[in-house]
């Protein structure tokens, strides 16, 4: 009788535990989770039966990393990166989408081009961008306007995006206790910004500024101002960095080695699997706990509760993915160019809006990764 009462006790306090951590779950599941503001259509009968989707059918996630409060360009994704996941064969294609790649943006009164980094800022905006459509409102409708422009671009069918902003990158990489990462290559870049410094004027004159916003623009403008910048190094190898050490390093864009969005590309992959490689060595509850609040706080993502629970559903374990890499650069599908308004952007090799091109380059890599 006596055991009968301890193993009831036991029961009874697993269900109770189970159930206060789905409770837990979900209300941080609520906090990361927003809704896409879609036109409401009617459902039509039809003969035909809705085949049942294969729950282990290859999915497409768009990450998406942008500053947020207190940085330069707040809402534009400083990273883009397609996670092609194929759960039948263990496989994460990391596809990196160029910032720079000019799309065109559907606005009320037809078609506006912007560099493809805008398209969730177009969304978070609510003072300039007046004639966007009314599903691109607010973080759900700028991601799922990144989605449509990303689809575009690769030929792939985006189902979901999962947008982090600095901050909770940082938070994250400290939780974990720093990342060991892969260094790709050597480099220098003796302009990084300086936080706070963005208007500093290095100690010139009224006069002096004057001149040199009437006779320099862009890069050559900002090197004379070296008090808002710091010079940072990295060397290639395995390297332990800490929150901001990371940021620097996928940031990083004035170095004179691959300090283009196509190096920032790699060093972003790097990074990626240098985190997934040090989630694996995180064991405890005390750990995992502030890394879900931290994720709850600065993640967003319309992937619904039904999708969530499938995706971790799938049958693999973290360890057993394989992580390969594809990225879209000069050498192989795109090319530089200018816009009307004398923008730096990317299109397409072949012409402008010449999708096709990158669409089948993928899919070639897809179907035989080199």
């Amino acid at each position: 009788m006596k055991k009968r009462r301890i193993i009831k006790l036991f029961l009874w306090g697993g269900i109770f535990i189970i159930g206060i951590s789905i409770v837990y779950a979900f209300s941080l599941y609520k906090k990361v989770f927003v809704k896409v503001n879609l036109p409401k259509i009617k459902n039509l009968v039809t003969s035909t039966p809705t085949p049942t989707p294969d729950p282990l059918a290859p999915k497409n996630v768009l990450i998406l990393g942008y500053g947020g409060p207190g940085h330069e360009g707040a809402a534009l994704t400083d990273t883009m990166i397609i996670a092609h996941i194929i759960p039948k064969e263990k496989k994460i294609f990391l596809i990196s989408i160029p910032r720079d790649i000019w799309v065109p943006i559907p606005m009320k009164d037809g078609n506006q081009y912007f560099k493809l980094n805008h398209a969730f800022a177009i969304g978070l905006d609510q003072t300039q961008y007046q004639n966007k459509l009314p599903k691109y409102q607010g973080i759900a409708g700028g991601g799922l306007l990144a989605e449509e422009s990303v689809s575009l671009v690769t030929g792939l069918k985006v189902d979901n995006f999962v947008s982090m902003n600095f901050d909770g990158f940082k938070n994250i990489v400290n939780l974990l206790g720093g990342a060991s990462v892969n260094v790709p290559y050597s480099f220098v870049d003796e302009y990084y910004p300086l936080k706070g410094k963005e208007d500093d004027v290095c100690g010139k004159t009224d006069e002096e500024m004057k001149l040199l916003h009437a006779t320099l623009s862009g890069q050559l403008l900002e090197k004379e101002f070296k008090c808002r910048f710091e010079k940072i190094e990295f060397k290639k190898g395995s390297q332990v960095m800490d929150a901001e050490t990371a940021l620097k390093f996928v940031r990083s864009r004035h170095s004179e080695i691959n300090g283009n969005d196509f190096g920032r590309s790699q060093r972003q992959q790097a990074l990626i699997i240098a985190v997934k490689n040090q989630i694996l060595k995180v064991g405890s509850i005390p750990k995992i706990i502030p890394l879900l609040n931290n994720i709850a706080k600065n993640v967003q993502t319309d992937i619904d509760i039904k999708t969530a629970i499938n995706l971790m559903a799938d049958n693999y374990q973290l360890s057993d993915i394989q992580i390969k890499s594809i990225s879209l650069n000069t050498d192989n599908v795109l090319e530089e160019s200018q816009s009307e308004d004398r923008q730096y952007i990317l299109i397409p090799k072949g012409g402008q809006d010449n999708w096709k091109v990158i669409n089948d380059y993928i899919q070639q890599n897809l179907s035989s990764p080199k």
